[in-house]
């Protein structure tokens, strides 16, 4: 399946304008968004649009008001075309984004078992019915948490999608009390949050990572990290040879590297691309006596309200990069994110 999440847009056939309209909202009411109609560049595909406003149709889903929406790296996948094959869009229209922060205005009769109007909250959208950066969004009740009561609506929508998919794949790959993780990219958005899950939510003894020396580097060290490689310098996989690492996190298509770290019945786990590209990572994880796994996030509240609790502990923090100041200012956000240079997340405040 991992072969798909590099799927060529190229060649990639999917038309957009084939697919059903958005529904209209019931009293015709609208709302803005940033919106794509076809695949491409971010500066040729992308503009805020009036689109149906969406409205509660099943028992368990809520209306929420969107305070702040965040980009990750797959919203350059998306809005590039490179999902169509594994995430076909739903509507002739698609709104950026799955991450979100907000106000609950609306709850269906189901729903209002777990939640109530006025509870803040936040989310990683499943299922794609309508997109994050939006003023509104509906989701139902599985994916949804309360917002941490001590940190801004911008700081919370930077957190899940980067928070879950970093404690699933922590868990997947076996950290526990005492653990030895590998995390690269420390001042990424999963990174950062990773090292802090490792450390302070599943109590991994040591968690090394890279950066690039500067605000890179300043990130990590507030993260917590133990040790720290410059990747500009050093290449992990000799700096890091025969140190017996419990987990490899591989965030760019690396595991095929990481197999020299690895102890025996170490773990490798990949997120993103083909790694496992002619038997690379697999092979890598098997000869150090190993094992290789890709794991795909999936949207949870329960995993989002645990992190929640060490966010409002003070055990874990969030790093913003930057906050366009409404939505009609996405592009501020977008560019950065685009450029690859951000040091922890791009965010559009909504509201």
């Amino acid at each position: 399946s991992t072969e798909r999440l590099t799927h060529n847009s190229s060649s990639n056939s999917s038309n957009m304008s084939s697919k059903p309209s958005i529904p209209a909202h019931p009293s015709g009411e609208t709302m803005k968004a940033v919106c794509f109609t076809s695949f491409g560049k971010p500066d040729d595909v992308l503009s805020v649009q009036v689109i149906p406003k969406p409205f509660v149709s099943d028992a368990d889903e809520v209306l929420i008001k969107v305070h702040a929406a965040s980009l990750n790296p797959i919203d350059k996948w998306r809005v590039g075309g490179y999902l169509t094959e594994m995430f076909p869009e739903q509507h002739e229209t698609s709104v950026l984004g799955y991450d979100v922060s907000g106000v609950i205005e609306q709850v269906g009769e189901e729903a209002s078992k777990s939640f109530k109007v006025g509870d803040e909250v936040f989310v990683r959208l499943d299922g794609m019915k309508y997109g994050a950066s939006a003023e509104y969004v509906v989701c139902s009740v599985p994916e949804i948490a309360k917002k941490p009561s001590n940190i801004s609506f911008s700081e919370a929508a930077s957190v899940p999608l980067v928070g879950l998919t970093a404690l699933q794949s922590l868990r997947k790959g076996g950290v526990t009390e005492g653990s030895k993780v590998f995390i690269p990219a420390g001042a990424g958005g999963v990174g950062s949050l990773g090292i802090q899950i490792a450390k302070k939510m599943l109590k991994a003894s040591h968690v090394c990572t890279t950066a690039s020396p500067g605000a890179g580097f300043d990130i990590c060290k507030k993260a917590g990290a133990d040790r720290i490689i410059d990747y500009r310098s050093e290449n992990f996989e000799e700096a890091l040879a025969g140190e017996d690492f419990d987990m490899a996190f591989d965030l760019m298509t690396e595991a095929g590297r990481m197999g020299a770290l690895l102890k025996k019945g170490g773990k490798i786990i990949s997120i993103t691309g083909n790694p496992n590209e002619d038997g690379a990572a697999e092979n890598a994880a098997k000869q150090a006596g190993g094992t290789w796994e890709f794991l795909i996030m999936h949207p949870d509240g329960k995993d989002l309200a645990e992190i929640a609790t060490y966010i409002e502990s003070g055990e874990i923090t969030t790093f913003v990069d930057m906050e366009a100041p409404s939505i009609d200012d996405f592009k501020a956000a977008v560019d950065r994110l685009w450029s690859g240079r951000s040091k922890g997340k791009c965010v559009i405040k909504i509201a």
